[in-house]
C-alpha cells in the first residue's frame, strides 16, 4: 500500500497496513538537506528537496508544503525578513491602525512572490509524487492571518472593542487564504493544511462568534475545491474541542497538552486524529525506547477513530534521526 492509499483509506474508514505517519517538518528538512532554513522557504525546489527526502527516509506519508506563516501576508503588503535561521517575520505590522484595513486588497497569488513560491512546490512535489504520495497545500485561517498583519494583543482587543472592523479584516484575509488554497488545488494539492494556531488563544465564547463560522466557511469552500482539510490549531484547544468537531475538518492536529482521549470521545468518525504527543520532550530531549511507547499511546486509538500519528507540532530542527527511525518502527509495529 502507498501513502496515497494509506492516507486516503485511512481517511475513508478503510483497512490500511498501518497508521499513516503525517509529522510536518520545517526546520527538520531544511537541515536533512544542509542549507539554511532561509534557502528553504525561499526555494520552492529545495521546499519539495525536503518534504521528498523525509518521505522517503523516515517514512512520512505526503508531502507538504508547510513553510512558514508569511506567504499571504507578503501579498497583502506586508514587509517580510526571512532570516538565515529562522521564521520569517514582519518588523512593522502591516495594519498600524484601524484605518489600514481598508488599504489591503486581495491579490492573484501568482504575482505574490512568496506565494507563487508554494504554488511552484505544489507542482513540483505532485510531478515527484507520481500519485503514490499525498500531496498537502497550505495556507492561513482567518485568525491567524489577522494577526499577521496586526499586533496579536491589539486584535484581541479589538475584537471586543471594535467586532466589526475585526471582521472586516477575518474577512479580507479568509478571501486571500481560499483564493491561495485554489491555486494549490489547481497545482495538484490532495489535501489543504489549515493553519488557525490564534485560535485557541481567544476562548470558547469568541471562538464560537468568529473561528468558527470562518474555518466552516473555509472548510466547506476546500471541499467544493475537491480537496480534504487538515486544520492544524497549535496549543492547547481541550476547551474548544467541541466546536472542532462542528468545523468539518477532515484531519484535526492536536497539540500535545490535549487530552487526546476526550478529543476522540468528542469529535466525529469522520474526523481524524493527527498526533499527539511532545515533539521537544519526546523526540528531541528523549530515547527511541520513549518515542515508542508515545507512539503506542496514541496509535492506542485505532479502533476509536481514524487517526494518523504525529508529534503535537513539527519535528525539532535537531532531533536524533535515532528517535525519528524509532517512531517509524512503532508505527509499523503490528
Amino acid at each position: 500500500m502507498n501513502s496515497y492509499e494509506r492516507v486516503m483509506n485511512r481517511l475513508e474508514g478503510k483497512p490500511v497496513d498501518r497508521l499513516p505517519n503525517f509529522s510536518l517538518v520545517m526546520m527538520f528538512a531544511a537541515k536533512q538537506l544542509g542549507v539554511t532554513f532561509g534557502e528553504y522557504v525561499s526555494d520552492y525546489r529545495l521546499l519539495a528537496d525536503g518534504a521528498c527526502l523525509c518521505h522517503e527516509k523516515f517514512g512520512i506519508d505526503m508531502l507538504c508544503a508547510i513553510s512558514d506563516p508569511m506567504r499571504e501576508a507578503e501579498g497583502l503588503g506586508a514587509e517580510v525578513v526571512v532570516p538565515m535561521e529562522g521564521v520569517p517575520y514582519s518588523p512593522v505590522k502591516r495594519i498600524q491602525k484601524l484605518s489600514d484595513i481598508d488599504s489591503l486588497k486581495v491579490v492573484d497569488p501568482a504575482s505574490s512572490r512568496r506565494m507563487h513560491d508554494r504554488l511552484e512546490a505544489v507542482r513540483l512535489m505532485k510531478k515527484r509524487s507520481k500519485g503514490e504520495v499525498p500531496v498537502v497545500g497550505w495556507v492561513e485561517g482567518a485568525i491567524a492571518e489577522s494577526c499577521d498583519l496586526m499586533n496579536m494583543q491589539e486584535f484581541f482587543m479589538n475584537l471586543l472593542d471594535e467586532p466589526e472592523e475585526m471582521e472586516h479584516l477575518m474577512d479580507i484575509c479568509m478571501e486571500q487564504c481560499l483564493l491561495f488554497a485554489k491555486e494549490q488545488v489547481l497545482a495538484g494539492a490532495d489535501i489543504i493544511g489549515l493553519g488557525d494556531a490564534a485560535s485557541s488563544l481567544i476562548g470558547h465564547a469568541l471562538y464560537e462568534e468568529f473561528a468558527l463560522p470562518r474555518q466552516q466557511k473555509m472548510i466547506q469552500e476546500i471541499h467544493a475545491m475537491g480537496a480534504k482539510v487538515k486544520l492544524h490549531i497549535c496549543g492547547n484547544v481541550n476547551p474548544v474541542l467541541d466546536l472542532i468537531a462542528q468545523t468539518g475538518t477532515d484531519i484535526a492536529d492536536l497539540d500535545f497538552m490535549v487530552d487526546i482521549e476526550r478529543a476522540a470521545e468528542i469529535l466525529p468518525e469522520s474526523c481524524s486524529i493527527c498526533g499527539n504527543f511532545d515533539p521537544v520532550q519526546i523526540l528531541y530531549q528523549g530515547t527511541p525506547e520513549l518515542v515508542a511507547k508515545e507512539v503506542k499511546r496514541c496509535k492506542n486509538l485505532r479502533e476509536k477513530n481514524r487517526n494518523f500519528i504525529a508529534p503535537g507540532c513539527e519535528i525539532p530542527r535537531d532531533s536524533s534521526l535515532e528517535n525519528l527511525f524509532a517512531m517509524q518502527r512503532a508505527i509499523e509495529e503490528k
